[in-house]
Order: C-alpha cells, then sequence, then structure tokens
C-alpha cells in the first residue's frame, strides 16, 4: 500500500473558526488513543524512566489531553508544544512553534504521539534532531501503514466516531510510515550520535513505538 499524502480534515486551517468541531475531534481522539492502548504504553515507559522524572514535553499535543493524565498519574511537571495556538481552556501549559526548527522547552523525555505521519520522512528527521537539544529522550508513537489496522479501523472503530474524527482516523493509516520506513528515517536522523534506539511494533499493527536515548 502506497503512502496517502493526503490532508486530514483537522489539518484544514478553515475549521479552526469552528471550536466546538475542533474541540470534539480533539476530545474523540483522545478516547480513541485510551482505547487502542495508546495512552498506557507511554505511560508505561515514563514508568520506567531510568532516573528521576520531573518533566515531561509533548510534542504535537493538540488540546493538551495526554499531558493532563501524565501529571495527574506521574505527578510530573509538564508542558506540550504544538503548531496551532491553544485553546485558553486548555488544561495544562502549551507553547506554540514548529517543532522542526523552533526551540523546544527543557525536559526530561519528549513524547510525540500520532505526529509522525502528519510530516514527511524530512520534518520527521528535522523533528528527532531539534529534539535531541532540549532531551535526552524522545518517544515517538505512531500508527503503521497496514491493511490489518485499516480493516479494523473501518469496522470498529469508524462507526462510533464523528465524520471527522472517522474520515481522518483511515487517512492517518494511510498516510503512515510502515516499520522499515520509520527505521530508515529515524536511522538517517541519529546518524552516528551512538543513541540508543528499540523500536517496537504492537499486535495487529495497531501502533509502533521509536523510543530514543541519547548517551
Amino acid at each position: 500500500m502506497e503512502r496517502s499524502v493526503e490532508k486530514e480534515k483537522l489539518d484544514d486551517d478553515r475549521l479552526l473558526s469552528s471550536g466546538t468541531l475542533v474541540a470534539q475531534a480533539y476530545s474523540e481522539m483522545a478516547k480513541t488513543q485510551r482505547w487502542l492502548g495508546n495512552t498506557s504504553a507511554i505511560l508505561r515507559r515514563l514508568r520506567n524512566h531510568p532516573g528521576s522524572l520531573n518533566r515531561v514535553l509533548d510534542i504535537g499535543c493538540g488540546h493538551g489531553a495526554l499531558l493532563q493524565q501524565i501529571r495527574h498519574e506521574l505527578g510530573v511537571e509538564v508542558v506540550g508544544f504544538d503548531l496551532r495556538t491553544a485553546p485558553q481552556s486548555a488544561p495544562v501549559a502549551i507553547l506554540t512553534g514548529d517543532a522542526t526548527k523552533d526551540p523546544l522547552p527543557l525536559a526530561d523525555v519528549a513524547i510525540s504521539a500520532c505526529v509522525a505521519h502528519h510530516l514527511s520522512p524530512q520534518e520527521n528527521i528535522r523533528l528527532i534532531q531539534n529534539a535531541s537539544r532540549s532531551c535526552r529522550r524522545l518517544i515517538i508513537l505512531d500508527l503503521v501503514r497496514h491493511r490489518l489496522p485499516l480493516a479494523l479501523f473501518r469496522t470498529f472503530v469508524h462507526p462510533w466516531l464523528s465524520e471527522i474524527s472517522a474520515s481522518d482516523g483511515l487517512t492517518s493509516i494511510r498516510r503512515a510510515y510502515t516499520p522499515r520506513e520509520f527505521r530508515e528515517i529515524t536511522a538517517s536522523a541519529l546518524g552516528d550520535t551512538g543513541a540508543l534506539v528499540i523500536h517496537s511494533v504492537s499486535p495487529l499493527y495497531i501502533r509502533q513505538i521509536i523510543d530514543i536515548t541519547w548517551v
């Protein structure tokens, strides 16, 4: 299956004028991530972080739902970073900027959940390299481009979502990278830095995680 470059509906800036639709889409996204086990996968890795964990940065945090849960469950300081300005009602501090080039806040660990498929290979490389300047560890969770998760999403998740979320969910899977492509992107970003990389792919290709530690 060839990688799609079709834009998701939520990437259309014209939607920003409808705060209600955007808020609903982000709320559904957070619920879907919890239901699929993506949220718990991130939390497990944070709980097992070697050494002290005082501050977590979420790159591409949306409205901050994941950070709010991390703060509640782990009791750590959190900060978000997103391309779009966060609403005043956001539950956590969120800075605005381009994570592929703008300075990022310092943190013990940076996470990035379901952002990589929005970016080109070169943009992902720049994001990884940029994160290395402010964090010693980066956990990237994303989808897997494969017919199985596409079929599972269409059958079991799609019917329960709003039109925007349902459409974007399918588009996201088509835009995602295969495990091999993701490994190649990571290798290009890290070069000979000596960083430790752990790449895992879940059963049924529900998600893949690249866990990078700069030593």
